[in-house]
């Protein structure tokens, strides 16, 4: 059998073609087929990993193989790359519908027991196509507190039957770390909540992840100011219960707290990424992270966004990797390195390297 016949229908009983999509896995990406870029940074014995499971919406719906190859990844690199845990930054799916979310079930399941994990919801993910006006969502019917309850990491929630609000703590490279995932346009008692949470726990660092934050052009989703000239603000959904956007949330909650030293989120159109180092009230620096892949081809690829702690305990390495292609994403964008204890922000070597083209590697057959 020919190569592109034995790729083409094992993705295909992976699913990672269907719906009539017009992206052909074949077909290399233009703009980067031949494109320059730095070479890969090597993981650092010693350090341990955080792993972003970007808006998975589109594998939920068109490409449920490769979500599942994402968690397979991950299980199989637990070990080698020391991964503490992983984040999924809302739209797990892309219309909320229950045949979604038995995908995305399925996928997860794939973690349970190996590798522990956090998630929030998105906009998507609470009724038709990211259009909806109530907090009602499936979301607990798949992945209720209980799920969590039996590791040891969990902290809790703030409402009993509800992970829409969500901590974990966990012990890392010498440290105690802390992670706060938050609902879609959180709610002032959300932030409240998670404000108790940071003074309880002042102790570990601090990680908030919440869907919409920071925008594609690297400054906070600001309403007040902005309005519809950033697309897809969470007040433009009129959600019930009261919202914030990410400048509301750094003013009401992360800029409080000196032991917050990251904020992640997905969502934004454009590239998908962005990244600023802003000042806390007491000085310190809080580094703010954006990563969509949504928009790329088949959905994102798989592309994982890897956040390795270095032995040093300062130094953050963040880097991109698609196991689809078995490559990794080293322009600046999507590998580079910041510093948690001062302002820096460090591009990857700038040395240039010849970057294959994205074909991807072959599959092994389904079943075998």
């Amino acid at each position: 059998m020919k190569r592109r016949s034995f790729l083409l229908g094992t993705m295909a009983s992976l699913g990672l073609l269907g719906m009539g999509r017009a992206a052909d896995p074949l077909k290399p990406n233009s703009n980067k087929a031949k494109a320059k870029a730095a070479a890969p940074l090597p993981f650092v014995p010693g350090s341990w990993t955080i792993v972003i499971l970007p808006d998975t919406q589109n594998y939920a719906t068109h490409f449920p193989g490769l979500l599942r190859l994402q968690t397979q990844w991950i299980a199989d690199h637990k070990d080698e790359r020391r991964i503490a845990y992983v984040l999924q930054n809302g739209d797990l799916t892309n219309g909320g519908r229950t045949w979604e979310w038995d995908r995305v079930d399925r996928a997860f399941r794939v973690l349970d027991g190996l590798v522990p994990y956090a998630i929030v919801p998105g906009n998507h993910d609470y009724c038709s196509f990211g259009a909806h006006e109530g907090r009602e969502i499936r979301i607990n019917e798949y992945f209720p507190p209980s799920r969590f309850e039996k590791w040891p990491s969990f902290g809790g929630t703030m409402e009993p039957g509800h992970i829409e609000n969500n901590y974990h703590r966990f012990e890392a490279g010498g440290a105690k770390w802390l992670v706060i995932g938050l609902e879609w346009g959180p709610r002032d008692e959300a932030l409240a909540w998670a404000g108790r949470i940071l003074k309880k726990h002042s102790d570990h660092r601090a990680l908030v992840f919440t869907h919409a934050y920071l925008y594609e052009d690297s400054t906070r989703y600001d309403w007040a100011a902005k309005g519809d000239s950033q697309r897809n603000n969470p007040h433009r959904f009129g959600i019930a219960g009261g919202t914030n956007d990410g400048e509301e949330m750094w003013n009401k909650l992360i800029k409080k707290h000196p032991n917050v030293f990251l904020v992640m989120n997905g969502h934004i159109p454009g590239d998908g990424l962005g990244f600023q180092i802003s000042r806390a009230d007491d000085g310190h620096p809080v580094a703010e992270m954006a990563v969509d892949y949504q928009r790329l081809e088949l959905g994102g690829a798989g592309r994982l966004r890897l956040l390795e702690f270095l032995p040093d305990g300062k130094t953050v390495q963040v880097r991109s990797y698609s196991p689809l292609y078995d490559r990794y994403e080293t322009d600046p964008q999507n590998q580079f390195r910041f510093r948690i204890d001062r302002f820096e922000k460090v591009e990857a070597d700038k040395e240039a390297v010849e970057v294959p083209s994205e074909q991807p590697r072959e599959l092994e057959p389904a079943g075998k």
